[in-house]
Formats: C-alpha cells, sequence, structure tokens
C-alpha cells in the first residue's frame, strides 16, 4: 500500500469517527452514556489525526525536508517496514513504523600486509641451504677364521679338530655390522645365526678393521654373541677373536659344548673400507 492509500485511509476513518460522534450526539442514550461515548469516539478520532501527523512527518523525513518540531507518537507496534491495521472492538488502530536512518557506507579493511623475512646474513634472498649429502652405500664383505677345538662335549669329535668361523660384514665408511655368523667345527655346522629362534636372544657384536698385508687387502677382528634360554635348532654363541677364543652350545637335546681357539684377524680380504679410519691423535 502506497503513502497515498493510507493516508485516505486515515481520512476516511477521522471522517467516519466524525458521523459517529454526530450519532452518538443525537442519539437516544442517557447523557451519562452519550458522554462516555462521546469521550471514546473524539480520543480515538485525536489517535487518527496523530497517526495521520507522524505519517506526514514520515513522508516529509523521506524526502529530506527537516523533521516538524514536534514528534509524532509512535505506537508500541513495530511491524517490519508495513502498515497494519488491526480490528480492536468495531474500531481501527493503525500502526505506524518509522524506518531507520539510513547506514552509511561502510569502509572495507585494507588486506593484511604479507611480511617476508629478510634473507641470513651473508645470503642472497631467495638461496636455500644445499641438501644433506645421502649416506654412502653400504658394502659387504666375507670373512672367515680359521680355528681349532680345545674341548668338545657331546659332540662326534674332539680336540685339535678344526673349526672355522665365517662371516658377512658391512660397513658404509661410519659405521660395521655382522649381518650373518656361522661356525662350523669337525666338518659340522655347530651355529648359525640364520636358524630359526624359538625362545630370548640377548644378542651383541663389534667389529675391527686394518689393512693387510698386501694392498688393497684389509683384516677384521669380530666379537659376537647370541644367548638366551631358547628351544629349536638355533644354539647359543660366545666369541671375542680379540681374546682369541670362542664358544657355542645347547641346553636342549642334543645337548654339547665346544670350545675353540681362533686368531685375532681374519684372512686377508680384497675390497674398500667398510669403516673410515681413526683420526690420528696430534702429538
Amino acid at each position: 500500500m502506497t503513502y497515498r492509500d493510507e493516508r485516505d485511509a486515515l481520512r476516511g476513518r477521522i471522517q467516519g469517527l466524525e458521523q459517529d460522534l454526530d450519532e452518538a450526539r443525537r442519539s437516544q442514550q442517557t447523557a451519562e452514556e452519550k458522554r462516555a461515548r462521546i469521550e471514546q469516539i473524539e480520543g480515538r478520532m485525536r489517535e487518527a489525526e496523530q497517526d495521520l501527523q507522524a505519517l506526514r512527518s514520515e513522508l516529509a523525513s523521506l524526502r529530506g525536508a527537516p523533521p516538524p518540531n514536534k514528534r509524532a507518537r509512535v505506537l508500541p507496534f513495530l511491524i517490519g517496514g508495513t502498515f497494519t491495521l488491526f480490528a480492536l472492538g468495531g474500531a481501527f488502530l493503525a500502526i505506524v513504523y518509522k524506518a531507520p536512518p539510513p547506514r552509511p557506507h561502510e569502509r572495507i579493511a585494507p588486506p593484511p600486509a604479507v611480511v617476508t623475512a629478510p634473507a641470513p646474513p651473508g645470503e642472497p634472498p631467495g638461496t636455500e641451504a644445499p641438501p644433506a649429502p645421502p649416506p654412502a652405500p653400504a658394502r659387504q664383505v666375507a670373512a672367515r677364521w680359521k680355528g681349532k677345538v680345545t674341548r668338545a662335549n657331546g659332540l662326534p669329535f674332539g680336540a685339535g679338530a678344526a673349526c672355522d668361523v665365517d662371516s658377512t660384514l658391512e660397513g658404509n665408511g661410519e659405521k660395521g655390522s655382522v649381518v650373518d655368523l656361522s661356525v662350523t667345527c669337525g666338518g659340522r655346522p655347530v651355529y648359525r645365526s640364520t636358524d630359526q629362534l624359538e625362545g630370548m636372544s640377548m644378542n651383541g657384536y663389534g667389529l675391527g678393521e686394518q689393512p693387510g698385508k698386501e694392498a688393497g687387502t684389509f683384516t677384521y677382528a669380530v666379537r659376537y654373541s647370541d644367548t638366551g634360554t631358547r628351544s629349536g635348532p638355533r644354539t647359543q654363541i660366545s666369541l671375542d677373536s680379540s681374546q682369541g677364543q670362542g664358544a657355542v652350545w645347547s641346553d636342549v637335546v642334543p645337548i654339547f659344548r665346544v670350545e675353540f681357539q681362533l686368531p685375532t684377524f681374519s684372512a686377508p680380504v680384497r675390497g674398500e673400507r667398510l669403516l673410515s679410519p681413526a683420526p690420528a691423535k696430534e702429538p
């Protein structure tokens, strides 16, 4: 509904109230009833006139004219932007909505600045530290220590029988390890690290390297142990070539124990170093 329609409707209501007032004055009611009726109609007429004045003020405000000195009384029934009429006891009550003042233009905050950290001193911008070199590939050698049995129980050979220790050793220049190890005494394997373990194992090893007598060869010292309560095919072992001795035994059937001696260093192995030489001490 437009402003003109609302204004005409309010004027029509005022005229209708005036007619009701004339009829109330000419009615045959008692003086007290007539006076109460007249006061009621006059009150509604004043409210309708005030509503009409408020509507005119609102229109003037929307057109940019200065607001009037007297503010129109706005009834406390605000319905979002429309004019609604409610029927109350046969009369009509106009509800006027006053539009809020126009909102000022909102300012949009600029995006945050991107801060770039300066390059470290001595390095041009965009320079990155070179990646660390990959570790050197590991190398493996097969080493052998040729020893002899010093004592044997539960085995078909005795002292003096040959007892060889064979091992695959690995290193990348920084550290070395014992990949596998086996012991063969009297032509019979008595320990193999590759046999299945059924039980517990406390395992440890150590590795030493030195140049051989011939150029391009190296010899190795080894310390190795694999002990713990177990059953199954893997036996137990403890040896240290730097001490020149070792032993292999089994606590389950077939029960046996063999002790042997072996040289400190293995037979010469041709190839590159497995371990980097220790730095020379300053005098």
